[in-house]
């Protein structure tokens, strides 16, 4: 029986052995729930096209357009993957220099309120901001911990 790697273009035949079609399953399980955004990071994608070149047939060398094409997807895999971090970057050091220039500022933010559900507005002065790993917080009047997405006015 004879076993197909699924590829981003192309199948290619894999041996009928089963350990390496097994071996082949893997990696492809593997690379559909990468890391990345896209549900596949630059890793993972060497990855099924060295196991593409290890199962090939030697009597039937792969395409080398093919191999071309895949390393062009690779490439640019490479670069949205680039460009996606730049962003995110950029994304943390704008809410960095937002919290920063809120310091001295009246906000009004929305708190959730004590009897269920219900939300509070709050107004007060920021006194200063904090940083975390989840993005800066700021502490208004003393309520510590308060988000840049619960502020809805800005004085």
């Amino acid at each position: 029986m004879s076993t197909t790697i699924p590829t981003l273009g192309a199948d290619v035949p894999a041996p009928t052995d089963t350990a390496g079609a097994a071996g082949a399953s893997a990696t492809t399980s593997t690379a559909t729930s990468g890391a990345s955004g896209f549900g596949m990071d630059k890793d993972a994608f060497l990855r099924i096209l060295v196991e593409q070149l290890r199962h090939q047939n030697p009597s039937q060398p792969g395409d080398s357009q093919q191999y071309i094409e895949q390393m062009t997807q690779f490439s640019m895999l490479e670069q949205l993957t680039n460009m996606s971090e730049a962003v995110q970057v950029q994304r943390a050091d704008a809410a960095a220099d937002t919290a920063i220039n809120l310091v001295g500022r009246t906000v009004t933010y929305v708190v959730a309120g004590e009897q269920g559900g219900e939300t509070v507005e709050r107004t007060g002065q920021v006194e200063s901001a904090e940083f975390g790993p989840d993005g800066p917080s700021l502490t208004v009047s003393g309520e510590a911990d308060v988000q840049l997405g619960a502020i809805t006015e800005v004085r």
